[in-house]
Order: structure tokens, then sequence, then C-alpha cells
């Protein structure tokens, strides 16, 4: 520790200050971005006030501005489409709640000021004879790479999650074709089928039960299913939000309609499995050719090649 703070006196003076640089670029940044987001809340405020006799939808545009109010409201996307995207990553990935955008992106500008901190910090003591432009260099990379690796991170936990859905689907679907022929609604039939499903797949129990507090709140079977279908990400959700909209409007059979799409869900997963087992032999090629077969080779040929040695050296 001493000599790495005897390195950073000697040399790293400039390397921290161009960190500290960086930082501070990095923080104005972000206050000129939450800047401009309360100048919109401030000016959307204002209009509202001006307009309230005539503006139908003062109480939305009241309570859109006192969401947008807090100190990290800078740190949403400006862009809706964009927000939406971002909300629906992180719900898919297993994180819910009102500020999770918000925190992603606070984790994500922490983790880039650590990674360039802790390079422009070690990198004069590591590789003490390289010019100074290499630092600098290598501090800009890493704060590129630590801005991307909370991503990373969330999309290797979302696959995890979009797998178990795809994997529990098919069971989901067995289980309420069981229920609605017992004469279950399917309202009712989906809660219990949630229930029913926490211990062997939890993420889609817990998607399960979001929809029925959804119902329970208010809204419509439709709006459940959709939000249903975007939260688990798969398109087997999306069909069958389909398939349950084009039922109730064209009034055909429901449970027929469930049977047939619950041996497809079958059919689909029982394909899939088929499929990485027709994939395994290729993907042990590799494998197979660096680290078995040379081995296998100088057990079987030791042998031979020691009685060479042995007839020659006589």
């Amino acid at each position: 520790m001493e000599k790495l703070m005897q390195g950073l006196a000697s040399r790293g003076d400039l390397i921290f200050q161009v960190t500290v640089f960086v930082c501070v670029v990095l923080v104005v940044l972000a206050i000129a971005n939450m800047t401009m987001s309360w100048r919109d809340v401030r000016r959307r405020t204002v209009a509202a006030s001006n307009g309230h006799e005539n503006s139908p939808n003062l109480p939305g545009n009241l309570i859109e501005a006192r969401t947008k109010s807090g100190v990290l409201a800078g740190l949403m996307p400006t862009d809706e489409a964009r927000k939406s995207e971002l909300s629906r990553f992180m719900n898919s990935s297993g994180y819910y709640g009102a500020n999770v955008v918000v925190v992603f992106q606070l984790t994500r500008i922490i983790s880039a000021i650590l990674f360039g901190v802790l390079t422009a910090t070690t990198y004069g003591q590591i590789y003490p004879k390289h010019p100074f432009i290499y630092a600098v260099a290598a501090s800009f990379v890493m704060i590129l790479l630590g801005y991307m690796v909370p991503r990373i991170f969330v999309s290797m936990g979302r696959d995890k999650l979009l797998e178990e859905h795809r994997q529990g689907f098919p069971d989901f679907m067995d289980l309420l074709v069981i229920c609605v022929e017992a004469g279950i609604g399917i309202d009712s039939a989906m809660e219990r089928v949630g229930r029913d499903l926490a211990r062997s797949y939890p993420s889609l129990s817990r998607n399960i039960g979001f929809m029925s507090l959804e119902l329970r709140a208010g809204r419509s079977t439709r709006e459940a299913l959709e939000n249903l279908g975007w939260r688990l990400g798969i398109d087997e959700a999306r069909s069958f939000t389909t398939l349950i909209q084009q039922s109730e409007e064209l009034g055909t059979s429901l449970v027929q309609s469930l049977r047939v799409y619950a041996d497809d869900m079958r059919a689909k997963r029982l394909s899939r499995a088929e499929e990485k087992a027709h994939a395994l032999p290729v993907k042990l090629v590799l494998p197979l050719a660096l680290f078995i077969f040379p081995v296998i080779l100088g057990i079987t040929l030791m042998p031979v090649a020691i009685k060479v040695y042995q007839a020659l050296k006589i």
C-alpha cells in the first residue's frame, strides 16, 4: 500500500487530475440533464396553471410534473419510447418498482466512474514506463466498459428468466386446461395455477400473481394479459394473450382452444429439447479435438515411443 501511494505521489498526480476532470464532466452532464428535466417540468406546470379552465387533463399533467420533479429524475430517458423499452427490459429481467430505471441508470454511472478511477490510479503503478497517453486511453476504455457492465449482468439474468418462462409455460397451460375443464373461471384458474407453480417456476408464478393483482385492482382481462405478455418477454405468452382475446371476441370454446394451444406448447418444448440434443455432437467436436484426443494419442503412442527410444539408444 505504501509503494502504491508513493507511486501515485511520484507519477499519478496528472492521472489523478485527469480522472477528476472526467468525473467532473460526468457530474456536469448529469446536472445539465436534470436541469433540462426541471425546466421541462416547470414549463408543463406553468402551462397547466395558465390553461386550467380549458384543459380537461389538468390532474394528469400535475401528477406527471410531480412524478418527474425528483432529484434523480434527470437520469430518466427523455424519449418516451426509450423509457418504455428500458422499463420493460428491467421488468422482464426480474426488477420491478417505480424507480427501477433510475436506479439502473445511476448504477451504470457509478460503475463507469469506479472503473475509470481504479484504472487511472493503478495503471501508472503497474506500467510505470508506459507513456501517459496510454493511461488516459485505458481510463476512457474502462469508463465505457464500466458503463456497459451493469447491462451485461442484467441481460444475463434476463436470459435465465426467459428460459425459465419458456420451460414453465407448457406446464402452466396444462394446469390451466385442467382448472378450466373443472369449471373454474379463467381469472381464478390462472391465480390458482400461479400459486401451484411457485416452487418449480418462481419467476413465472410471480408474474402471474402480478396479473391477478391487476385484475383485483380493476383492470380488464385484456390489459392484464397484455402486461403479462411483455413482462414474461416470450412469444408464447403473447400468443396466449391473443388466443384469449379472440376466444372472447368470436365466442369460440375456450376449453378447446386452450387444449389445442397446450398441445402445441408441449410439442414446441419437445422440439427445443431435440434441437439441443442434435446440436450437442457439433459442440463437442472442439473440446474433443483440443483436450481428449491429444491425451488419448499420447497414452497410446507413449509405450511405442519409449521402446523406439530404448532401441535407438542401444
